[in-house]
């Protein structure tokens, strides 16, 4: 049986219609001769009466209003011509009713519908004695409560079909306008990396070049003097190759900043690069080190890097602790000096620890930054929250 429906179901709206049709029509026609036998003088006009009607429903769902017309014409017709209690009549009359409430596209057209089905039945009273009022009412009543039902059935559709159309066309806006943001953002970035590149890029390698030949005409005097070269060209050719890598990200629309210019692991390396200029740098890991999100990794380590390069500059000659604490939740850098601190110079709030909050908010992380607490110097610690470590496995 469930197979059966399954292919009725799959059949196109237009066949099933149709056969819907053909098989009332059939129906109706032998009903006439078997169950009317009073009417049988007048049996071609209700045969040709109720293929009408039966046959109309073919196009029930294409043209609602016109189906329900010639259904309620052939109604009043065959009550004129005479009373033929047709049962596929009267299904054929509430598929109708049905399909004017359903299908009908606007709400005027359906109430048309309704009216002329009411008429139509209303007609059988004025032809036949003894009808009461009640059945009157009735005989009404039983369409018109099928096309309330049926009506606000399709009402409710529309609505829902109205709300999917507005979300639809919310969710085109909505990709047009990240489209649109993302190809102004994607020009932004290409512009500033040409600009880096033509400006900052040419600053570098001029310094570079400059660096070089003043190694160069030293000849090994000073041995101070070109230690001091050496750390100013492994700075500049580091700096140099950060410089080509973070224009590839910018220049790469999709972000991937997966050769990012520094990790934790290379936290040490500021100590190695101080210690060549004769700077006191000293770096502590401790905490459960674990593999971290790489984007948490780069900004850890810009966040040291930035915090010693500020305590070098505006506390020379101080010892610089930097810390690194792996958290349950949390990676901590800490980097603290003993030198004047920010009374001696106003300026160590500047710009530099500006780049650190503007980092570490991307996280929704902390920072607390200021003079120690626990003696001269500066303190910066940077707080960015990270998953928490998978439990081990026994």
């Amino acid at each position: 049986m469930s197979g059966l429906w399954s292919r009725w179901r799959g059949l196109p709206v237009w066949a099933r219609d149709g056969l819907l049709a053909l098989v009332l029509t059939l129906a109706a026609q032998v009903e006439l001769v078997v169950l009317a036998p009073d009417v049988l003088d007048q049996l071609p006009l209700q045969i040709v009466a109720f293929a009408v009607m039966t046959g109309s429903l073919a196009v029930r769902r294409l043209r609602p209003l016109p189906a329900a017309v010639v259904v309620a014409v052939g109604l009043a017709f065959q009550t004129v011509l005479g009373d033929a209690p047709v049962l596929s009549g009267f299904v054929a009359l509430l598929i109708v009713t049905y399909s004017v409430a359903q299908y009908a596209d606007r709400r005027g057209d359906a109430f048309l519908g309704l009216l002329v089905i009411v008429a139509a039945i209303e007609v059988y009273p004025f032809v036949t004695d003894g009808v009461s009022v009640v059945d009157e009412i009735a005989n009404a009543a039983i369409p018109a409560v099928v096309w309330v039902f049926a009506r606000l059935a399709r009402e409710r559709l529309d609505r829902a079909v109205a709300a999917e159309r507005d979300a639809t066309a919310a969710r085109a806006q909505v990709r047009d306008e990240e489209l649109a943001r993302a190809t102004a953002l994607a020009a932004e970035r290409r512009r500033i990396a040409r600009e880096m590149h033509d400006v900052v890029g040419h600053g570098v390698t001029l310094m570079l070049l400059h660096a070089d030949a003043a190694q160069a005409g030293l000849g090994g005097r000073e041995p101070a003097t070109g230690r001091a070269l050496d750390v100013v060209l492994d700075a500049g050719r580091t700096a140099l190759a950060d410089l080509q890598r973070l224009l590839r990200v910018l220049r790469d629309d999709s972000g991937d900043t997966t050769d990012h210019p520094g990790t934790l692991a290379a936290v040490e390396g500021l100590a190695e690069a101080a210690a060549v200029s004769g700077r006191d740098v000293a770096v502590a890991v401790d905490g459960r080190v674990r593999p971290l999100p790489a984007a948490v990794e780069a900004t850890g380590y810009r966040i040291a890097q930035e915090s010693v390069t500020n305590a070098l500059k505006h506390a020379p000659g101080a010892r610089v602790r930097v810390r690194v604490h792996y958290a349950e939740h949390s990676l901590e850098v800490e980097v603290t000096d003993d030198g004047p601190g920010a009374a001696a110079d106003p300026e160590r709030a500047g710009f530099g620890l500006a780049g650190i909050r503007e980092r570490v908010a991307l996280f929704d992380g902390r920072v607390v930054a200021g003079p120690r607490d626990d003696g001269p110097g500066w303190r910066t610690l940077a707080v960015l929250p990270v998953p928490a470590p998978e439990p081990a496995r026994t």
